[in-house]
């Protein structure tokens, strides 16, 4: 679905369509971004120098995709919340696009990932295992191994649970991290490496207050 999400972006530069409405944050490559109250907003920073896809393909879908989602699970539970184009001589045309989702339910069902948010007690509840290695954070910068029990044990520790290639950013500070599919680059950001190709790839665990 996140192929096909980016085929959007594309005809939407072709239509030479850009909405007024302004987002809530700005990102320089695609991001998600988990809000404290629950929302999350996915933006999506892609360039379109080459023409990838079939333009009837495109419309098709752009027409199903969006609409249909809401059509099928309510209304506010997908919106478009911004769309601007920017081009130069030097990198052609860049999309921007921002979705505001209702919850990270609706992220992970939209663009066919794994995606879970909400405390570590509620993951282990839904059974997220975190049974893989992890790092302590300490001012945005991983460091030594962690012994994860020493956040999980935190009713209020907080962990998103991610499978994909993208930039995460959370409403806290990160605690703790997967070991060898993140990559901490802020109090708050963290750089997420996931082979969707690669049966055995593990979603990465971002733990924070």
């Amino acid at each position: 679905m996140r192929r096909k999400l980016y085929a959007v972006l594309f005809i939407l530069v072709t239509a030479g369509i850009t909405t007024a409405c302004g987002a809530s944050f700005e990102a320089d490559e695609s991001t998600v971004y988990i809000k404290k109250d629950g929302n999350v907003i996915g933006a999506d920073i892609e360039d379109f120098n080459k023409d990838y896809y079939d333009e009837e393909e495109l419309k098709a879908y752009i027409t199903e995709s969006i609409e249909s989602y809401v059509e099928s699970n309510g209304d506010g539970s997908l919106e478009m919340e911004k769309f601007q184009t920017e081009s130069s001589e030097e990198d052609g045309v860049t999309a921007q696009l921002y979705l505001n989702y209702a919850t990270y339910i609706d992220y992970a069902l939209f663009n066919d990932v794994t995606l879970f948010a909400g405390t570590v007690q509620q993951a282990q509840q839904e059974g997220y295992p975190f049974d893989q290695n992890f790092l302590k954070v300490e001012e945005g910068t991983a460091a030594d191994s962690l012994d994860v029990k020493e956040l999980t044990e935190d009713e209020k520790m907080k962990v998103v649970i991610i499978g994909d290639e993208t930039v995460v950013k959370v409403d806290g500070e990160i605690q703790g991290v997967s070991d060898g599919n993140t990559e901490v680059s802020g109090k708050d950001t963290v750089r997420v490496h996931y082979d969707v190709e690669d049966e055995n790839a593990q979603p990465a665990y971002i733990l924070y207050l």
